[in-house]
């Protein structure tokens, strides 16, 4: 098996389409400026080394272990991750005790409910970046209105193997929003809607981060069982 350094930009666009969307036929996935041949030897690369699943009727899908190489990419670079992802996580309540959740849009964990969050940044403090995230993922800005509510370390696992999918640690804060309008709609992250977290498909770490918020703010480590 090749390592992720040694594969070829072909091989990596195609597992970043897939990872965005799946299925996909082959002219579907075929950029214009790539011969058939060319375009074909790839692929076939990625089926052979599991990267890539091939349905005759329903055409092709990235796998787990594609999805792993994107999780929390950055720039769209598609190196692994040695190290757990540090962001923030926005807990985002309304007048009646309603959470704002976001139906994703992009990996991991495409068409689940999450909470508003992502990586921080370089040069950023913690909260700047929780304030910058609420903007971008949501368009509340809150500058200077966030609670810090704990430090969430969480794991997903495989539940056969324990091989690790995605390992963050999260500065979890919340904003009380009241009674404002916040209209539900989709963004390029997702669809953005309140929730009384008794939906199917939220995310574990959804309702973990609630149950924290309650509490004094602490340092919570966690493994979930990675979704299906």
């Amino acid at each position: 098996m090749y390592s992720n350094q040694d594969m070829h930009h072909i091989q990596k666009e195609i597992i970043l389409s897939l990872a965005s969307i799946s299925p996909q036929r082959f002219s579907e996935l075929q950029p214009p400026r790539i011969p058939n041949n060319t375009f074909s030897y790839h692929l076939k690369r990625l089926v052979d080394f599991g990267y890539v699943l091939h349905d005759p009727v329903m055409g092709y899908t990235a796998t787990r272990k594609a999805l792993k190489l994107v999780q929390f990419r950055h720039e769209h670079k598609t190196a692994r991750p040695t190290s757990p992802a540090v962001i923030s996580i926005l807990h985002v309540t309304n007048e009646i005790g309603e959470v704002l959740i976001l139906n994703r849009s992009k990996q991991p964990f495409i068409d689940y409910f999450g909470l508003p969050s992502g990586l921080i940044h370089k040069g950023e403090a913690i909260e700047q970046a929780a304030e910058r995230e609420l903007k971008e993922k949501t368009g509340i800005d809150a500058t200077g209105k966030l609670q810090f509510a704990g430090t969430l370390d969480f794991q997903y696992l495989e539940k056969d193997s324990a091989d690790i999918f995605v390992h963050a640690i999260a500065f979890i804060y919340h904003y009380d929003h009241g009674n404002s309008t916040l209209p539900e709609r989709t963004t390029e992250y997702g669809y953005l809607s309140w929730s009384g977290l008794t939906r199917e498909k939220i995310l574990p770490e959804v309702r973990k981060v609630h149950e924290l918020v309650q509490q004094p703010p602490t340092l919570t480590s966690v493994s979930f069982d990675e979704p299906v």
